[in-house]
């Protein structure tokens, strides 16, 4: 079978929006919905897709701010999972006070991810990959049928995910990707939380942050 891949560019943050849909059974996951949802919500709707799962690469809040409207919209309601090292994170509004940003709190995920889980959209594998360092529940969503992978704030083109915020880590973050993303076949794309997609090849060879020596202790 298929699967179909739309990125989505979102709101003042340019948060890239991920749906995956099955061509045939119409069948679909969201990637961490942000602001301005409308345009995929319409998406969903007009091409009559079954939205089963909502999943979030982390739990800061520009990666969640559309949820609501979109549990809103659509019915039957999809499951919405995130991994449990950032459900306190979550909980506490996703980092949006230190911006001074109000947003509603969703309530809590109907399931919890967790490194090595394997979901399946149709007859794909969607492999969920434990990546701390950004956020302590940060993972990344492989799927192998695809040689794609969404990284949410891990790894950007050339760049890499703020470590500077409350459970960050510069080291845990490099050993992520060096164990979790340049383990993944050279060719797989790779599609940020923010910016254009590259490759694991591209990144291996160009870029700068990941080239740095691990001190103990450096953060």
């Amino acid at each position: 079978m298929t699967l179909n891949i739309e990125t989505f560019i979102a709101g003042p943050l340019g948060n890239n929006v991920v749906l995956v849909s099955n061509v045939e059974t119409r069948q679909a996951y969201l990637f961490d919905p942000s602001f301005e949802p409308q345009v995929v919500v319409d998406k969903i709707l007009s091409e009559h897709l079954k939205l089963e799962k909502i999943l979030f690469t982390h739990g800061h809040f520009d990666h969640f701010t559309g949820l609501a409207y979109v549990l809103s919209k659509v019915s039957p309601p999809p499951a919405v999972g995130l991994h449990s090292e950032d459900l306190t994170l979550w909980r506490q509004g996703g980092g949006a006070r230190q911006f001074r940003i109000t947003i509603d709190i969703p309530g809590d995920p109907d399931f919890l991810l967790k490194g090595g889980q394997v979901l399946t959209l149709g007859e794909d594998e969607i492999q969920v990959r434990h990546t701390p360092g950004h956020s302590p529940g940060s993972v990344i969503f492989y799927i192998p049928s695809q040689n794609t992978a969404i990284v949410g704030d891990l790894i950007f083109q050339r760049g890499i995910g703020r470590t500077d915020l409350d459970g960050g880590s510069y080291k845990t973050l490099v050993i992520s990707v060096r164990t979790q993303v340049f383990t993944l076949p050279p060719a797989t794309t790779l599609i940020p939380g923010h910016g254009p997609s590259t490759t694991v090849e591209e990144e291996m060879e160009n870029n700068p942050y990941l080239d740095l020596p691990m001190e103990e202790g450096y953060d």
